[in-house]
Order: C-alpha cells, then structure tokens, then sequence
C-alpha cells in the first residue's frame, strides 16, 4: 500500500481504526509536514541510518524516517495504533513496529553495531522519564532528536544562575551536547496542545563533561542540592547525605556552603560529588 502525505490526515486515519487520541497517552500526533521534515532534517538523516522512533502515533514521522533511513524501530504503546501501522507500512521491509511500553524497554535490544538515532514526538507527560531511560542507554545513541514541551526545553538548555536551571539541567548537560533546534506552535498538532513546543538535538558525549567516576552518586548528589531551591547548599544536600559528609565534600571541593544549587556550574558538581566520595 503506498503512502501518502494524506497518511496523517486525522479524520481519514480515524476513521479507518474508529480511535480517536488517548488523553491517557498523551498524544498530540503531528499534522504539519513542514515540521517533519525540519525533524528529518535536524537529524541529518542518511541511507546508512538506523533509527528508534519512539511513539509513531499516526506513521507521518515514521514515513518520512523510512524514506530516508537504512532502519527503522518505532515502539507504540498504543494496541489500536501498533496494528493500524502494521498494516500501513506492510510494504515498508525496512521498518519494525514494536507494541511496548518505551518506559518499560531495552533499547538496547534493538543495537545491532552501528549506533542509533533516536527521534520522538514526546508526549508531555512522559517526557522526563523517557530523557533519563535515553541518557542511561546513550551508549547506543550517535543522536536524539526530541519534540518536548517547550517549558522543559527551556530547563534542559538553561545555563547555570536562573531560576529555570535545575537538576534536569545539570544532569542532561553533563553527558551531552545540547542545541534548540526550533520552537513548533499548538497549531502543528491534532489535537492541538495549550503549549507551545520544541525540538531539541541531544549528542551524547564520548566522556562526560567533567569527571564523573560514579554516575548514580553524581545523579543523587544533584537531585539533592536542587531538593529545597531556597535553602543554601549546604543544607539542601543534607537531604541525602550526613551534615559532616556535606560540610567536609563542600571544603573540599572550595564550595561555598551558602550558595544555592542554581549557581553552581556541571564541573563543580562533579568536583563536588568527587570528594563526596572520597570524603565517604
């Protein structure tokens, strides 16, 4: 059956499947080809390509990845979607459409040697933990492109000293090189959002950004310094660890106890969470 543009049309698509968005999932399915070919393009998209979809939804994205790509994976949580695609792209060899959970699975299963990209329209609700389960499994990754509310995409790519730097921030920025590809209106979108969104680029980085031996206590060192924003930093990190641990990692590491956790930068939480280790 060959594809067309009109395969993203809402009401011919669901008017086939008689489905409709589930607002329990989140979705928001894409309906302008300008921003899915910006997508293809932001991810510089060769024959060589293999590629992990997260979320097809409608299969406009995935028309386009096919068209360009070597392989395709797109992993819909979506029962009534996951058939309707099956049987949309049962000519396409090169693409493979997994009924899963994306939370719930191995990407790395889906490494055959040459490493992935990942592209996603994300649902808002799920955004952050689909970031994290991508950033542990980066080792599979040469890129992600990611359609995220553009609130978040603002707290990912903010620098260090305002009050949109947080956690996510930190630990995003220390193992990737992030750019802001372009903002997407409500307008974009079947059924259109209240927000407005972004697709950002993430490059995942061969080592970290500063010296990290210990990926998990780096991680907890952060979430706890940013746990209470107006408490100073020398109290926040008691959250999670002994107030003498804190006092000494904090000498250490030349870091004033009375800073707040916004304003320190990716290398001196890492120098931080270093002598937290030693200091252990």
């Amino acid at each position: 059956m060959p594809l067309t543009k009109t395969t993203a049309n809402p009401k011919e698509f669901f008017s086939k499947i008689k489905s409709y968005p589930n607002k329990k999932l989140g979705q928001n399915f894409i309906k302008d080809f300008r921003i899915i070919d910006h997508i293809a393009q932001a991810a510089e998209l060769s024959e060589e390509d293999e590629v992990l979809e997260i979320g097809p939804g409608l299969g406009a994205l995935t028309f386009a990845l096919a068209n360009k790509a070597q392989r395709v994976v797109a992993i819909e949580k979506d029962s009534k979607l996951f058939e309707h695609l099956r049987e949309l792209f049962n000519d396409y060899t090169n693409v493979e459409f997994i009924n899963q959970d994306a939370l719930k699975t191995d990407y790395g299963n889906f490494y055959r040697g040459s490493k992935l990209k990942a592209i996603a329209n994300l649902p808002y609700s799920v955004s952050s933990p689909v970031l994290f389960k991508l950033l542990e499994a980066r080792q599979y990754f040469s890129s992600m492109v990611l359609m995220l509310q553009h609130e978040v995409g603002e707290r990912i790519t903010a620098p260090p000293g305002g009050k949109t730097y947080g956690s996510i921030s930190v630990l995003l920025q220390a193992y990737c090189d992030i750019t802001s590809e372009f903002r997407v209106s409500p307008e974009s979108f079947w059924p259109k959002p209240k927000v407005d969104s972004v697709v950002l680029k993430f490059v995942p980085l061969e080592t970290p950004r500063a010296e990290i031996s210990d990926d998990r206590l780096f991680e907890k060192v952060v979430r706890a310094a940013f746990s209470s924003r107006r408490k100073m930093l020398g109290n926040s990190l008691q959250s999670g660890f002994s107030k003498e641990l804190v006092v000494e990692a904090l000498n250490q590491s030349g870091i004033d106890s009375k800073r707040r956790a916004e304003t320190l930068s990716v290398e001196e939480f890492a120098k931080l969470t270093e002598n937290i280790s030693v200091c252990s």
